[in-house]
């Protein structure tokens, strides 16, 4: 529930009690569920300032033998915090979020003109068990350069790839191949939208995104050893030979009734190597995806 003018106010206020389920097939499975308190109020036409508090309980279940392994433990210093080893599978996390947002952005479904900038920091730690920060930063901009044609353009500090399995790009592991994780992604999104009749458009997209574990890291390889036993593993920053990129085309489709678009998916992945699918398999050149909401 979101209510834009609370009170009859330019002010927007919102909950959201949530549970989610989601199947990592042959890696884990992650339950959650929580609760979201949302307060913004304008400081312009076209910008807002909000603050979300979210509590919620995650539990890892069915975790894949391979990444208890001691050794792969120990050379990936965010493997075991993501699947909760050593705190009995489960995390609670209590955090405040403030964010940023200039919009001018025509429409919320079908944009065609337009530019959206976000800037947000998530800060765990009012309790709970969980202490972290994250920060997000994100540009979009709609040009419509004819009746039917709006090119999109997104550059994110965060989320996805078209064309790769979930969890797929990022740090692996040299020897068995399990995808490690990083602590950054850096993503860019290109899309040509045509409109073919009403609720009904043809993409055309280009993406490229990398995952990666920053500067150098900190890991305890073993529960309950004390500090002689951390081990420094070397990171990667950003850099230009690392990037995954997909490319092909998309049918998105509003739905009334649930009020989302959905998404017909078919991809090209050019820049694939070394990437494996999560049957642990050499990522495939082509894929075909169905999905529900926008990219951007």
């Amino acid at each position: 529930f979101t209510e834009p003018f609370l009170f009859d106010r330019n002010i927007t206020g919102g909950a959201q009690i949530f549970k989610t389920d989601i199947r990592y097939i042959g890696q884990f499975t992650q339950k959650s569920a929580g609760a979201v308190l949302t307060f913004g109020f304008p400081l312009s036409a076209w910008s807002r300032v909000f603050t979300n508090y979210s509590y919620q309980r995650v539990r890892v279940t069915e975790i894949n033998e391979s990444y208890t392994d001691p050794l792969i433990l120990a050379r990936n210093p965010f493997l075991r915090d993501s699947l909760l080893i050593g705190q009995n599978g489960e995390r609670i996390v209590s955090k405040i979020v403030p964010s940023y947002v200039y919009n001018t952005v025509d429409q919320p479904i079908f944009p065609t003109t337009g530019k959206r900038y976000t800037l947000s920091m998530d800060l765990a730690g009012l309790g709970g068990n969980t202490n972290f920060y994250k920060p997000f930063v994100e540009g979009v901009w709609y040009l419509k350069h004819a009746s039917r044609l709006t090119l999109g353009l997104r550059a994110q500090y965060q989320y996805s790839v078209r064309g790769f399995d979930i969890r797929s790009i990022g740090p692996a592991d040299p020897v068995t191949g399990l995808v490690l994780g990083g602590n950054k992604l850096l993503n860019f999104n290109v899309e040509e939208q045509i409109t073919i009749a009403g609720p009904v458009r043809l993409i055309l997209f280009y993406d490229a995104g990398q995952v990666q574990a920053g500067d150098q890291v900190q890991s305890r390889p073993f529960v309950g050893l004390n500090d002689l036993n951390v081990v420094n593993v070397p990171g990667k920053n950003f850099n230009l030979q690392d990037f995954k990129t997909s490319t092909g085309t998309e049918v998105r489709f509003f739905m009334p009734v649930l009020n989302v678009p959905f998404r017909l998916i078919f991809a090209v992945n050019p820049q694939r190597s070394g990437v494996l699918d999560n049957t642990l398999q050499p990522q495939s050149k082509f894929q075909f995806r169905f999905a529900v909401g926008s990219t951007f």
